[in-house]
């Protein structure tokens, strides 16, 4: 299912196209600020370094309550731990194997060997954490994709009393179990068997720590039991590790972490990173990173916005975790108990886990334009999920890293197939999602919707393997969304808008928080048609009747952007006619001011009033999470005006793009420019486009033909044009398929 605008196939003659390298004139790693979303209750990220995509998430852990362990406002440490996925909700989800230097005597209780950091000592960037603590103690970490590199400078002045606490108590959620083995006086191994939900979810993960000096002597633990006793098991234990007065004055740990076992993650501590050159390994990491961020080449603009947007395209680039070893050895999603390798699946597999889709579907149309070589790993470990979800052993808890959920995990299947990504079993891929499709669960209407679409994407790959009977079947189901239809149902107001209601029947109040829908309210899920917004269109009697309703949604501060279910919203207005409320909406909601009424599960008691992107610590507004990327990519995606409504489908909507210029270099060296002349925050509406020197007058664009390569350059003004971007219908999954 490609999708290619005829005016292309009139212009491939005047190669506009260039395959030339990207000339980056500043280094985006320069942009990138890793304490954006740090302070307080907003985001719920980390300014510790990880590999994109990588299975060490190290960063340093202060006494609030963070999701990830850490508060930008906190003034002390009680040490760094290894596991975290990226802006999660609830508790937080990881937390694991604390780290914690310092100097003084011997205790158990992390509160204790907690000490205050000096606040104007800390740095971070992609690759790179630094920090000293009151003691004097100076600690680097960096990354490589299972090793967390630690570097500690005690100083000079203090021999006596240096030590280094292991602690494997520490969970966010809840520790189940965990084993530690003191097997010489340079190496300990061991694994922890953590929660990472309230249900029972957990992960499991093995670990050795080698010290390039060896400590002197060691006190272990397990709970109030003390003593030099090499091998402890249980929920409380650690061990205090001492070094010697005549010791170096750093030293340096290498923290190997495996989902397999202890043997594989010793080998990944003495082999992924080679010898013990710290700055080295934080080069390698930091050169991953450019290289990811250097496919996005951002010319013009003011230097605030260049630092939210490369900063957000390294927040997209956190989640999902390499779970595969170095040798491609891995635990499959739900078992436990198999160790399968990648090379059974193909010679360049990668096995991830760490999902949380139901919040970051959208963000792999993201990955899959810029990084298709990642988005091919992540659809095979997708497949890979199916293949051996209901296989015996299998166990529905378990996952090998930690994890929140997988709903919407056709989408992005679907995703990379019509983009022609189709490295993975296609028989197993569609059984998956029928499957899913005919078994999802749940009973709110918020489920019911979600279902529908779900139908929508088995439907479309039933259709590309020829399963027409399925195909029918999976479209009736798709259309399910007019069956909880109330046309008379009224708004808060009095007036008859029609709502997705319980059974398609009148309620008391549409705005009645999570009564019938899961976190929000019937409003914010009336958009979500994501597959047929003609056909919701149809139900409100016509596209300008529905184009009224969403205006006043927007008019009125019912939107609500700290949370997922209506985030598509703001680019709907190009399916009805009038993408210049498109462009208006998306550009307020990306840069400017606004009111907010909502959080996740209710109201504000006061509304925010504020920009919901910023460059400082706070960096969204309060309450909101990143969600594993999916806010990061939402405001990468918006600022580029590229916008994947539907993302089983391959085109993107198009919105406003801030920048004068940005060149995306993909992947087989084609380079596409969007130009934006005469943008600023006056100037958002499009006026007239060209394509590759042709008049171009659709508010979408197909993602073959940017991969092509090209030039996209739009006229920006003050004042909308409504008779621009109404040319070429948006294609359908729903029409296009039948």
């Amino acid at each position: 299912m490609r999708y290619l605008q005829p005016i292309i196939l009139l212009a491939t003659l005047s190669v506009i196209c260039c395959t030339s390298p990207i000339r980056v004139h500043d280094n985006p790693l320069n942009y990138v600020d890793p304490f954006i979303c740090t302070e307080g209750d907003n985001g719920m990220l980390y300014p510790g370094p990880a590999m994109p995509f990588g299975l060490v998430h190290l960063s340093p852990e202060t006494e609030g309550d963070s999701h990830v362990g850490y508060y930008y406002e906190d003034d002390s440490i009680e040490g760094f731990s290894h596991t975290r996925i990226a802006g999660a909700g609830s508790k937080g989800k990881g937390g694991g194997l604390l780290i914690k230097p310092g100097i003084g005597l011997f205790t158990n209780q992390i509160e204790k060997f907690r000490e205050p950091l000096v606040k104007s000592t800390e740095e971070a960037r992609p690759g790179y954490y630094r920090v000293k603590l009151e003691s004097g103690v100076n600690v680097e970490l960096t990354t490589s994709d299972h090793v967390g590199f630690h570097r500690y400078t005690f100083p000079k002045d203090q021999r006596k009393n240096r030590y280094v606490a292991v602690d494997l108590s520490h969970s966010y959620v809840g520790m189940l179990d965990a084993k530690i083995n003191i097997k010489s006086e340079n190496v300990i191994t061991g694994y922890f068997k953590s929660l990472h939900n309230s249900g029972g979810g957990y992960h499991t993960l093995y670990f050795a720590i080698v010290s390039d000096q060896p400590f002197e002597t060691f006190t272990s633990w397990d709970g109030a039991d003390c003593g030099k006793v090499n091998e402890r098991q249980g929920k409380q234990i650690g061990v205090w590790l001492e070094y010697p007065e005549n010791g170096k004055n750093q030293v340096c740990l290498k923290v190997g972490l495996s989902t397999v076992d202890e043997e594989l993650a010793y080998e990944e501590a003495q082999n992924e990173i080679k010898g013990w050159d710290f700055d080295q390994a934080q080069k390698l990491c930091a050169g991953r990173w450019e290289k990811m961020l250097r496919k996005v080449e951002v010319i013009g603009g003011s230097e605030e916005l260049k630092t939210i947007f490369y900063t957000h395209l390294y927040h997209s680039y956190l989640v999902p975790h390499l779970s595969s070893a170095s040798n491609g050895d891995y635990r499959p999603l739900n078992q436990p108990n198999m160790v399968l390798n990648t090379k059974e699946t193909a010679p360049d597999f990668t096995y991830y886990s760490a999902w949380s889709l139901w919040d970051d579907f959208r963000k792999y149309s993201l990955v899959s334009l810029l990084e298709p070589s990642y988005t091919r790993n992540i659809a095979r470990s997708l497949v890979d999920y199916y293949a051996h979800k209901n296989k015996e052993g299998r166990d529905a808890k378990y996952s090998p890293t930690p994890h929140i959920r997988m709903e919407f995990n056709s989408t992005v299947v679907m995703d990379a197939w019509n983009k022609g990504i189709r490295d993975f079993d296609a028989s197993i891929a569609y059984e998956g999602m029928k499957e899913y499709a005919l078994n999802a669960e749940g009973e709110r209407i918020s489920d019911q919707l979600e279902h529908f679409y779900h139908a929508y994407v088995a439907m479309l790959m039933a259709k590309e393997l020829g399963k027409e009977e399925d195909a029918e079947m999976f479209r009736i189901k798709a259309l399910g969304y007019r069956n909880v239809w109330c046309a008379t149902q009224k708004d808060r107001e009095g007036t008859m808008r029609g709502f997705f209601t319980p059974a398609g029947k009148e309620v008391e109040d549409v705005e009645d928080f999570e009564k019938h829908v899961y976190e929000g309210h019937l409003w914010h899920y009336r958009w979500f048609v994501l597959h047929d917004v003609e056909g919701l269109a149809s139900l409100r009697e016509g596209k300008e009747q529905l184009a009224q309703d969403l205006e006043y949604f927007f008019e009125n501060d019912l939107f609500m952007m700290v949370n997922e279910p209506d985030i598509h919203a703001p680019f709907l207005f190009n399916y009805l006619g009038k993408p210049w409320l498109t462009q208006k909406w998306a550009r307020i909601f990306t840069t400017k001011e606004v009111t907010q009424r909502y959080h996740n599960h209710g109201l504000y008691e006061t509304p925010v009033v504020s920009r919901i992107f910023r460059a400082d610590t706070k960096g969204y507004i309060e309450t909101m999470d990143d969600d594993a990327g999916a806010m990061a990519s939402w405001f990468v995606m918006s600022a580029m005006g590229l916008f994947p409504s539907d993302p089983a489908m391959p085109y993107y909507l198009i919105g406003s793009p801030i920048f004068p210029e940005y060149r995306i270099q993909l992947e087989k060296g084609n380079v596409f420019t969007v130009k934006a002349n005469n943008v600023s925050e006056d100037n958002f509406y499009i006026q007239s486009a060209t394509l590759n020197g042709v008049e171009f007058d659709q508010c979408w664009i197909s993602y073959d033909t940017i991969v092509s390569g090209g030039v996209l350059e739009f006229e920006m003004g003050n004042v909308p044009n409504k008779k621009w971007g109404k040319s070429g219908d948006i294609p359908s999954g729903m029409k296009e398929t039948f």
